[in-house]
């Protein structure tokens, strides 16, 4: 594989039925933040496509971006910057141990771990080990004790892990699966992980939330997959494991949980398969709905655009947060080049690079002292609460606060 692969088959059921849902033409990598303006503005640019399934249902992007490019070059994704996220791994792990069956000294093993901000919350009490490809969040858990292996989730990965610690009790992942080029292998490595009678649990963003909020910057070239229940269990039932739960929860813009188990006859249960029954009365998956999709997310989001472009020039506008949704933001809204005069961040490795395509430089969150500005776009939308409690810690007069998304709306701080 070179820069990038067309995907031809459907990533669950391999049928090559697959029709074209939404386009954003070409765009960079969300998180290919450069040290340099011009590198920046010049990043290359990559097709942005979903499509349908017809035999499934699955939803899926068009091309698969070479890991190496994507993950192990300027990936500087943090889970455990935000207090949601934190909050989020604190409630999980009590559910988990509410759900499960897992004792004192079980090895949990994480699949994507980054920062191990998730592990962090079992450690305590039991044995832990992270599996992740990027380079900064695996040196960051490593020094808080997290051991963590520098991998992809491979053959090689699971051996080391067996050497050291034998199989798994429970195995989480959270929202990674869907980024896994090759999915079909993890899943199997997965099982071969697991103890007979063992946990393995993930959280994959719910494309329901997606389509039925217009939550389309949730979709990049990270994420190759768009769940849903109803194709997704049918992959994991052949893929031999058992679904005991599934629920949903609003961390990353609403996301499924999945509770599987390893057994010798894998089945659906019956929490599971309500859960199942309901979904298939969503009329969000239906054609009626995906053919006017693309013109509800333009009707929404040009409000921004709309907005910001308005402005008078004297209006200093700023962002707030850097994920890797804010260049689909920026496009899809249409606003104008150097309205946006930089991006408050508080992940310090993404402070003093610029964001592809546009440029626009990243600084310390710190720095809003100095700028006193009259508008700022939160794009980090989905830790909209979390930001503005920091935001109120800063003594910023006469300032409007946008967040964009699900809904456009401005706050005046």
């Amino acid at each position: 594989m070179n820069k990038y692969k067309k995907i031809v088959n459907c990533r669950l059921c391999n049928s090559k039925n697959l029709i074209d849902i939404i386009s954003f033409n070409k765009l960079p990598l969300g998180n290919d933040y450069q040290k340099n303006k011009i590198k920046a503005i010049k990043a290359i640019k990559f097709p942005l496509k979903v499509k349908q399934c017809k035999n499934c249902n699955h939803f899926q992007l068009s091309i698969s971006v070479n890991p190496n490019i994507l993950y192990k070059t300027n990936y500087t994704y943090l889970s455990g910057i935000g207090k949601t996220f934190v909050d989020h791994f604190n409630s999980y792990y009590k559910w988990i141990k509410n759900k499960t069956n897992i004792k004192k000294k079980s090895l949990i093993v994480d699949v994507g771990s980054n920062d191990g901000s998730c592990l962090e919350k079992f450690k305590n009490k039991h044995i832990v080990c992270g599996v992740d490809p990027a380079k900064i969040p695996v040196q960051l858990a490593n020094k808080k004790k997290i051991f963590t292996i520098l991998s992809d989730f491979n053959q090689k990965a699971v051996k080391i892990i067996l050497n050291k610690y034998g199989k798994a009790d429970l195995v989480t992942s959270h929202n990674v699966l869907a980024h896994i080029d090759k999915n079909n292998e993890v899943f199997e490595n997965i099982y071969d992980l697991l103890k007979f009678d063992g946990y393995f649990c993930f959280e994959v963003g719910y494309f329901l939330n997606v389509l039925k909020d217009n939550l389309f910057d949730t979709i990049y070239h990270e994420h190759l997959d768009y769940h849903h229940a109803i194709p997704l269990t049918k992959f994991l039932i052949k893929k031999k494991f058992s679904i005991l739960n599934i629920s949903t929860n609003k961390i990353q813009g609403g996301s499924l949980r999945i509770l599987c188990k390893k057994e010798i006859s894998p089945k659906i249960y019956n929490q599971a398969l309500n859960f199942i029954n309901n979904e298939k009365k969503v009329i969000y998956f239906k054609r009626k709905f995906l053919d006017n999709w693309q013109e509800k997310i333009q009707n929404n989001i040009f409000k921004l655009g709309d907005y910001v472009n308005s402005l008078n020039n004297e209006n200093i506008i700023i962002g707030y947060g850097a994920p890797t949704k804010s260049s689909l933001l920026i496009k899809m809204s249409k606003i104008k080049n150097n309205r946006i005069s930089l991006i408050l961040e508080d992940n310090k490795f993404k402070v003093n690079r610029f964001l592809p395509n546009t440029g626009i430089k990243i600084v310390p969150t710190a720095k809003i002292t100095q700028i006193n500005p009259d508008i700022i776009i939160i794009f980090a939308w989905n830790f909209s609460k979390d930001i503005l409690i920091k935001l109120k810690n800063y003594d910023i007069k006469n300032c409007k606060i946008i967040i964009p998304l699900p809904k456009f709306k401005i706050i005046k701080l």
